[in-house]
């Protein structure tokens, strides 16, 4: 039996991502990886039991965040990564990176991942080229304790 046809239902485009951390100003990014949490696999072989091993979650964990954009005049996020190179210490902060797309005409955030505790792992300058003419990319890797996808209104 074939299934009846659903609504069309398209994928939000991800050209737009809006990085936000408590305490900066907001930042625009052309790319974002890490958004991701996996649960680790613990396995038992129970003795007698030849089959299989038995299989239980362990232990949560999230990969870094890692965003690039191209590089601008602000330099808040530089400061906040430096910041632990200064002093020893760097000062821990929640944030959010917002999926922006078009919802009816307008930007529209769509989804918001929020994480909690994260601070400046890595930052990468620009590779410089004199004979190109392209973006001049920076990124920014941020270690955090946890990610949350939160409801929007789209």
């Amino acid at each position: 039996m074939i299934p009846a046809a659903s609504p069309a239902i398209m994928p939000f485009t991800t050209a737009h991502f809006v990085l936000a951390i408590d305490g900066l100003s907001s930042v625009s990014f052309s790319k974002c990886t890490g958004l991701a949490g996996e649960v680790g696999v613990e396995e038992y072989a129970e003795g007698g039991e030849n089959r299989f091993s038995h299989r239980f979650p362990s232990r949560g964990s999230f990969p870094n965040i890692v965003l690039g954009q191209g590089a601008g005049p602000t330099r808040e996020l530089w400061d906040w990564f430096y910041e632990f190179h200064l002093t020893g210490l760097v000062t821990p902060r929640d944030g959010t990176v917002t999926l922006m797309s078009t919802v009816d005409g307008e930007p529209t955030p769509v989804r918001v991942w929020a994480f909690t505790r994260g601070w400046p792992a890595k930052f990468t300058g620009p590779d410089l080229d004199a004979q190109s003419a392209a973006v001049a990319i920076e990124s920014i890797e941020i270690a955090h304790h946890g990610l949350e996808l939160r409801k929007t209104g789209a």
